[in-house]
Formats: structure tokens, sequence, C-alpha cells
């Protein structure tokens, strides 16, 4: 189906005129990118978990809504690895539209999978995050407390300065660095 168009594409690459050319390359790259998100679902729908974890990699460098659907539900894999790498690249992306999907995964039980959710979703500088949290600071878990207080220094909210401050007491050094860190960003 793309090929075709992607042919005829190629020779309006050797149009006199420059606007022509430039459409055309433009166009060719888009329709390249869907082929190979339609090639990525058949991969995340397989059996291969190296295979899987590469394609999410590769959807990161493909900027189409088919390709952010493909990461949202690369979310969902039974592979951590998938799982991490999806979390990390959403995180990075902070498209408005995985916020939710993201969010879902702070009730994860793996600790660690929810540690990688609490940075990525700082990523998004989401007033609406705030509380949620703040109603983590109640964990035991410093890779948590650490994450939490990163993000909340990402967001910058006055609500956070007082539990950061408490979070400078606590017996582990990389949660009390954490807190110092987000001190510093945390508007009054």
């Amino acid at each position: 189906m793309f090929e075709q168009r992607i042919e005829k594409l190629k020779t309006a690459l050797k149009d006199m005129d420059p606007e022509v050319r430039r459409a055309a390359a433009e166009s060719i790259e888009r329709l390249q990118a869907k082929a190979n998100v339609a090639r990525f679902r058949r991969i995340l729908a397989g059996d291969d978990k190296e295979a899987r974890l590469r394609a999410v990699y590769a959807l990161d460098d493909i900027d189409t809504d088919e390709a952010l659907k493909l990461l949202v539900e690369a979310l969902s894999d039974d592979v951590s690895d998938v799982r991490c790498t999806a979390i990390r690249i959403l995180g990075e992306k902070a498209d408005p539209r995985t916020l939710g999907p993201l969010f879902e995964l702070l009730d994860e039980a793996d600790p660690s999978i929810r540690a990688l959710v609490i940075e990525a979703l700082g990523n998004f500088r989401d007033k609406r995050l705030v509380d949620s949290f703040l109603s983590m600071l109640s964990t035991d878990d410093p890779e948590i407390l650490k994450r939490v207080a990163g993000a909340l220094g990402l967001l910058g909210d006055g609500r956070a300065e007082e539990p950061l401050m408490k979070l400078l007491q606590h017996p582990q050094a990389i949660v009390r660095e954490a807190a110092a860190g987000a001190l510093g960003t945390v508007r009054t």
C-alpha cells in the first residue's frame, strides 16, 4: 500500500520546483514511518522478547500518533524491560495524551516500575499530580521517596515545601539529597 505511493513520490523528488521536492521528501518520510509502525505492531504482538524491546526503542524515533499508541500498549507488556523502556520514553516525550495511562501504573505492585512511573510523570509538570505525589511520601521505600521528591521539585509547587523539609531528616542519604535538590525549585 505505502510502497506504491512512495514509488510515485520518488519521481517527484526530481521535480524542477524545490517546494515539490521538499513536499515529496516529507511525504516519503511520513509514509515510511507509518509502514514501520505497522511492522512494529507485528513485532510487539510476537513472542520474541528481545525483538519487542528493540521495537520499543525504535518507536522512540518515530513521531506519529500510531507510534505513541504502540508505546502506550507496551506499558502492559509482560516483559519488565519492555514496560520500563516504554515508561522512560513516554516520560521523556511527556505527551499529555499519555498522562492517564502512565498515572494508572502508580498502583503497580513492583516498586521499581512505580519509581520509573513517578519519574516519568514528573516530566509532565502537571500540577494535578502534586496531591498524588504528596500522598506517596508516607512510604518507607527510599527509592520511591527519592523519585517523588524529584518529581515534586520539577513541579515546583509550594505545597511540597514542608513535606520536603521533613525529608531532610530521613535516614537514607538518597532521600535527603533528593529533598535538598527539590527544595531549590519549590515556589513559596
